[in-house]
């Protein structure tokens, strides 16, 4: 007697996840640092792990969600002041843990 086990694909490590929820975290132009926006997009191409917008779809259009991210702005944690990040290499998607 044989037994046969299903065994589902391996997922490598560079495929995409499907849909999945994402930090978005920022580096600020008041201090340099890397400051959490405090907002969450949930995305069906997004990175495994944590990358900028600019380097996930770069050649493709930004989602929209992903293009208003410009038009927000954070307060500096440390500063106190405001700044817009516009720069697609500086916002960075980052997975989160479900």
């Amino acid at each position: 007697m044989q037994l046969k086990l299903n065994i589902g694909k391996a997922v490598s490590s560079t495929e995409k996840r499907s849909q999945a929820q994402y930090r978005v975290v920022v580096s600020c132009n008041k201090c340099g640092g890397v400051h959490e926006m405090g907002i969450f997009v949930v995305l069906d191409d997004g990175p495994i792990n944590k990358q900028s917008i600019g380097a996930q779809y770069k050649g493709k259009t930004l989602p929209k969600s992903l293009d208003d991210l410009t038009h927000n702005s954070i307060t500096c944690p440390k500063t106190g002041r405001q700044s817009t990040q516009k720069n697609n290499d500086q916002i960075f998607l980052v997975p989160s843990k479900n």
